[in-house]
């Protein structure tokens, strides 16, 4: 019984590859391509993350993640006391959902909206858009702050973390 489940976790673990080959899109520029947590589609690239320090976050430290080192991350709350640990980037495949948001914005002159990812619809995190239309052009229009344990790197090689715990050896 053990071998046929490892089978078809197999064959699974071959149609996702498969899937996330065909779906790339992404231009490869750095590191590593950042993957949908729940589908495993590209949704980044590790050359467009960049720090953008909100001055709302209650931790901030530096991590090596996705081929790179000193990547900040951010531990930010929103109103309702959930934290996310982000990374910001100046390019993401997002399906921003709603009307921008002025409210609670955890950048100051900025608005947002929910970014998505465009296969599956998975939270990725928040698209933020400058106020200021008549902004220094050292200024940053948007960027994206993406959720980290809603993404994973394409040289994720933890494959027990895919396989049901009563499976593994």
């Amino acid at each position: 019984m053990l071998i046929f489940y490892f089978l078809i976790f197999l064959s699974c673990a071959s149609q996702i590859s498969t899937s996330i080959d065909n779906y790339s899109k992404v231009e490869k520029h750095g590191q590593e391509l950042l993957l949908c947590r729940k589908c495993g589609a590209d949704v980044a690239d590790s050359h467009y993350i960049f720090t953008k320090i909100s001055p709302g976050s209650r931790n901030t430290e530096k991590q090596n993640l996705f081929g790179r080192h000193n990547i900040t991350v951010q531990t930010l709350v929103n109103p309702f006391g959930v934290k996310f640990d982000i990374i910001t980037m100046e390019k993401a495949r997002c399906q921003n959902i709603g009307p921008n948001q002025g409210a609670d914005s955890w950048f100051p002159g900025y608005t947002w909206r929910i970014c998505t990812c465009p296969h599956c619809g998975h939270h990725l995190g928040w698209t933020f858009e400058s106020n200021d239309k008549d902004s220094p052009k050292d200024h940053i229009a948007y960027f994206h702050g993406i959720i980290l344990s809603n993404i994973l790197g394409e040289n994720f090689t933890d494959s027990l973390i895919m396989m049901p715990k009563m499976y593994r050896m």
